[in-house]
């Protein structure tokens, strides 16, 4: 039995994605169409081209649509980094009763008192969830109901969306015929949906490379508990090689994407122009490449450094995003200049290639889907935190 249709949009950098999805008693979440427009994105919480984003809304929507033959009324909308604030507070609670134990009760008591002790937050909550808890000062866990002691700890993260972001969307989908149904975290969302539990347990990190921008983030049990958007991505790489090379800018898209890294120096990159076939020194593009690269991966650790976050030796980086890791051997060497285990994000949900266009997108979706079911269910707060991040 197929449930009902449902429609996220999500904002990158430089393009706008619809995904229609359906769940069913077989397979979790089947993507059933795509709709992808291109716009000039954004950068420091304000849109490039503020009147072009309804049309690129309006243009994926419709490419969506177009698919499958259906209407979208409705949708999730994914707000991305550059338009939230990620804080953490940590509180704590008195067991009561002879022999106290926790309970949910206490739990959602602690996340209450959490959510009022945020200092006057600008904009709107939109996510809300733990990094730990502790009883008695113990080990950390997720899972503290029936613990028995005295005194339940906990670290809460929240996630606001912009007030601004908030209405401007809604105002343009309402022009359109709309109606928003919830805004959502698309970082929690890629978090949650690319980085293993048994990493967050921890802490782990997340790298969005996108087009404009880099997303940076840390995570630590089910809850965003740091972020930073660098203002530097994909297209920085493109423009270097336009002006080193001194060839148009939608040529060296196609060299960069024909770019190996720590390919021989003798290699040669061909590729398309107008007039025909053009080849380049893979030493003088790599000269040009490495160069931005090395700068993003360094900005990239300065961050995580100046963030206070302490990772292990055990703990992993986590990249994703279409602005590097589509690049033939990204990975290895953003490992090499970073001197720590990097991963490729892999999403569980997208078919669709490149997988990593469409990661943020695929980790919306399934973030959407979780708390759909789990506001159908009759469960306490805690337990509906522990089924959406324990799949």
């Amino acid at each position: 039995m197929m449930k009902k249709a449902t429609a996220v949009l999500d904002f990158g950098t430089s393009k706008v994605l619809v995904l229609l999805a359906e769940e069913s008693a077989y397979q979790k979440v089947t993507i059933t169409s795509a709709g992808m427009a291109q716009y000039d994105g954004f950068m420091n919480g304000e849109w490039n081209a503020p009147g072009d984003v309804t049309d690129a809304i309006a243009s994926a929507v419709e490419a969506a649509e177009n698919k499958v033959g259906a209407h979208i009324k409705e949708v999730y909308v994914g707000v991305p980094g550059e338009f939230v604030r990620v804080y953490v507070i940590e509180s704590s609670v008195t067991l009561q009763g002879a022999d106290p134990k926790v309970t949910s009760a206490d739990v959602e008591k602690l996340q209450r008192q959490a959510t009022e002790m945020l200092d006057r937050p600008t904009g709107v909550i939109i996510h809300r969830s733990p990094a730990w808890f502790k009883v008695d000062g113990g080990q950390k866990t997720l899972e503290p109901v029936d613990q028995k002691g005295s005194t339940l700890e906990g670290m809460i993260g929240f996630v606001l969306a912009d007030q601004f972001f908030v209405n401007d969307v809604t105002e343009r989908l309402r022009e359109l015929n709309i109606e928003v149904k919830g805004f959502f975290s698309t970082s929690v969302g890629e978090a949650m949906q690319m980085i293993p539990f048994e990493e967050r347990d921890h802490t782990a990190i997340l790298v969005d490379v996108g087009y404009l921008s880099t997303e940076v983030m840390a995570v630590e049990g089910d809850a965003l508990i740091w972020q930073k958007v660098l203002p530097v991505g994909g297209a920085h790489i493109t423009l270097d090689l336009a002006y080193g090379l001194e060839k148009p800018f939608d040529m060296c898209e196609k060299i960069k994407r024909s770019y190996t890294f720590n390919a021989p120096k003798n290699t040669q990159i061909e590729v398309q122009g107008e007039d025909g076939p053009e080849t380049f020194s893979g030493e003088t593009v790599s000269m040009i490449v490495d160069a931005r690269v090395d700068e993003m991966l360094e900005m990239i650790d300065e961050a995580i450094k100046k963030s206070g976050i302490r990772l292990g030796n055990w703990s992993n980086i986590y990249f994703t995003g279409g602005g590097l890791m589509p690049m033939a051997g990204a990975r290895v060497y953003a490992a090499s200049k970073l001197s720590r285990n990097v991963r490729e994000a892999a999403t569980k949900t997208v078919k669709l290639k490149p997988a990593q266009i469409f990661a943020s997108g695929s980790g919306l979706l399934e973030l959407v889907y979780n708390t759909i079911e789990l506001e159908e269910q009759d469960e306490s707060l805690f337990d509906r935190i522990k089924r959406i991040f324990r799949r």
